[in-house]
């Protein structure tokens, strides 16, 4: 079946309106003098004050697994010997440990770990402490060290030979570089955060510019979910808690966080819904509103207003959705054991099956052609298929009516009619007929459409009518009058006014317009 699921197009662009940004300013952390620093030079007033290097790309090397902090093996080495810019590697950790590390760790007695916080990325060179767990005190012993945060994730240190001997410097297991899987984005890096490798976003983003938020849709067919980067907000200004509000703001919540450092809010695809403006163009129906962000219920920084849309390919299931007020018939329907189903019938203007007629009653031009459509629009479609058993046209609105012409009986067209064509039955979730419209003899100006429905399980029946000539004079069908939709009425251009016309209009239907049938064949499938 063509169209059985929506194909959605989504489209997004950002409008932007910002009335102020606070800039936020990093701070080095707690240090000595050459925080902030860069470079390493020379003493001043000396001959090597000139002479500068850049330890992220200067430095000694230490690849030692024994020094990870989870090594007990009991010895005493020592650091000694260190002075210098030293980078760690290997599976021993990249890193310092921040935290006081147990005695006889790190293949020594007194494990030696970093008194402080790690600079991030641009906050240069910073003094911070070496201390040495001994003898249930975590800082027993003590000495000064420079940390530098490089471009790669890695850090450097200065360190020098230890206070005493048996003392050493460690290295936390964790800070290993892992491998993410999927690979992280732009936005993101891949590092340990509690010993887990991830993707995080980066710490040195730096983002001014609100276009790059770029927004992503999911144009879902009962809602719109708009995703947002948890990065770039920050980067941007937002905290963990950003307000959204759409074109009615009674429609206000907050982006919740998802998988994937993103965040997420979700508009109903319904018209008019949150202020929702809905335009149709012949072959799409389309859905647009504003979403607003901002950091407070009162603004004084910032909000950004961002345009949202999206577009749905017209089909039978959208243009009754997008419908004002289309003549459509309902019926719900509980399988025991297999769900619940929703199947509606409309009239439609033309083959396309996207124009349902609206209003009270539907009015056709003489000798038009009658198109119906009936979906199953909830349940297992992918399982069930639809199928029209029977549909018989009444003077009224009465399905018992003893008059009555079938369209359709035992699944097949009535073959004696060559204005009927069945264009899909029993093949997916959606049914389709046309026929050009008829009036009945006798003083009747209306006519009533009735059409039993069945869902037939594709994985036990076969669901596809088999119709031949010789199932012409079969008997006249058992209805079950739960399965049937009723519409009506339909009247053609120019009849009588309603109020001396035979048969009782309904508010629920639609349907109408004709030359009349020669009285033989009308007869023939006539009860």
């Amino acid at each position: 079946m063509a169209g059985s699921e929506l194909l959605w197009l989504a489209l997004a662009t950002c409008v932007l309106t910002l009335a102020s940004v606070v800039q936020q300013v990093h701070t080095s952390p707690r240090g000595a003098g050459f925080s902030g620093q860069d470079l390493v030079c020379g003493e001043p007033g000396t001959p090597e004050a000139s002479d500068c290097f850049d330890p992220c790309d200067n430095h000694t090397v230490l690849d030692d697994p024994s020094r990870s902090t989870e090594d007990a093996t009991e010895a005493e080495l020592c650091d000694q010997d260190l002075h210098g810019w030293y980078r760690f590697v290997g599976e021993g950790g990249v890193r310092m440990p921040e935290t006081c590390v147990p005695m006889y760790r790190c293949h020594t007695a007194a494990p030696m770990w970093l008194n402080g916080s790690h600079p991030a990325l641009g906050d240069g060179i910073v003094g911070l402490t070496a201390c040495a767990h001994w003898s249930e005190n975590c800082c027993l012993w003590s000495s000064d060290v420079l940390v530098k945060a490089c471009l790669g994730g890695y850090h450097v240190y200065q360190l020098d030979s230890t206070p005493e001997c048996s003392l050493r410097y460690c290295t936390d297991p964790s800070t290993v570089k892992g491998t993410c899987e999927p690979p992280c984005r732009p936005e993101e890096e891949c590092r340990a955060q509690d010993g887990i490798w991830g993707c995080f976003c980066r710490q040195d983003l730096n983002v001014s510019d609100f276009h790059s938020l770029q927004p992503q849709l999911d144009c879902g067919p009962t809602e719109v979910k708009v995703k947002l980067d948890k990065c770039l907000l920050g980067s941007l200004g937002f905290g963990e808690t950003v307000l959204t509000y759409l074109k009615d703001l009674n429609c206000s919540g907050t982006l919740q966080n998802v998988e994937g450092n993103w965040m997420l809010t979700s508009i109903p695809v319904q018209a008019s819904a949150c202020g929702n403006i809905l335009e149709k163009n012949g072959t799409h129906a389309i859905y647009k509103n504003t979403l607003s962000l901002a950091t407070n219920f009162i603004i004084r920084d910032m909000i950004v207003h961002i345009n949202l849309q999206c577009a749905y390919p017209l089909d039978m299931k959208v243009s009754l959705e997008t419908a004002l007020q289309p003549i459509v018939s309902s019926l719900n329907i509980s399988l025991g054991g297999k769900g619940k189903f929703t199947v509606r019938m409309a009239l439609f203007r033309d083959q396309s099956y996207t124009q349902p007629y609206e209003g009270d009653i539907a009015v056709l031009p003489v000798e038009s052609m009658l198109y119906v459509g009936a979906i199953l629009e909830q349940g297992d479609s992918s399982r069930f298929n639809l199928l029209l058993r029977n549909c018989y046209a009444t003077p009224t609105q009465d399905r018992d009516d003893p008059v009555k012409y079938f369209i359709i009986r035992n699944s097949c067209p009535n073959q004696f009619d060559s204005t009927i064509s069945v264009e899909e039955n029993g093949v997916s979730s959606e049914s389709r007929f046309s026929v050009q419209m008829f009036k009945f003899a006798g003083n009747y100006d209306l006519v009533f459409l009735h059409c039993e429905v069945h869902l037939c399980d594709s994985l036990d029946e076969q669901c596809e009518p088999s119709c031949s000539r010789l199932r012409l004079h079969s008997e006249a069908p058992a209805i079950d009058p739960v399965w049937v939709l009723d519409l009506g009425p339909i009247t053609r251009r120019g009849a009588q006014a309603l109020g001396v016309m035979s048969g009782s209009p309904s508010t629920a239907g639609f349907l109408v317009a004709w030359p009349l049938l020669l009285l033989p064949v009308l007869l023939a499938w006539l009860l």
